[in-house]
């Protein structure tokens, strides 16, 4: 029993890698050392955040542990399609390793992106195919916004943003 508490306590630690308290301060970290990266995190995690959050709303799908849907915010955090802990840390690690490409940097960002969804399947808050959808999702949306990156900046700096 010892061995299968250990883990679960693992794999919950590891699901922190996809909540605000993991990029939130990671993303303010980078407003002061690389400014053009914290735009890219602002608008890929924002765009992630509103996407999943809509797709929970207009599917929702059950957990495999199902969790009551009393109010608004339990509907949310019942919904099970798609992982947005994995999007989360998808988009996070897309959008860094876009600006950061080390080779041992990039691994690292994939393992803690694989580690995020098999904990999430592990702790029994999602099925594969939410974990899936929820990387599609985010890698999606993160190439989308790195790729329209430059035109965003441009408009920035027209509206005389400091940092861009």
């Amino acid at each position: 029993m010892a061995k299968k508490d250990t883990l679960k306590n693992l794999f919950w630690t590891i699901s922190l890698f996809g909540t605000p308290f993991f990029y939130i301060p990671l993303t303010a970290y980078f407003l002061k050392v690389n400014p053009k990266l914290a735009i890219s995190l602002i608008f890929i995690l924002a765009s992630t955040e509103i996407t999943c959050g809509a797709i929970k709303f207009i599917y929702p799908k059950e957990r495999p542990i199902p969790m009551p849907r009393n109010t608004l915010f339990q509907k949310y955090l019942a919904g099970s399609f798609p992982s947005v802990h994995t999007a989360r840390i998808t988009a996070f690690s897309i959008a860094i390793v876009s600006f950061y490409t080390n080779r041992l940097f990039v691994l690292a960002a994939l393992l803690v992106v694989i580690g995020v969804g098999y904990s999430r399947i592990y702790l029994k808050k999602h099925y594969f195919i939410d974990v899936i959808w929820g990387f599609v999702i985010a890698a999606s949306i993160s190439l989308l916004a790195l790729g329209m990156q430059d035109i965003i900046l441009h408009y920035l700096r027209l509206l005389n943003v400091p940092f861009a």
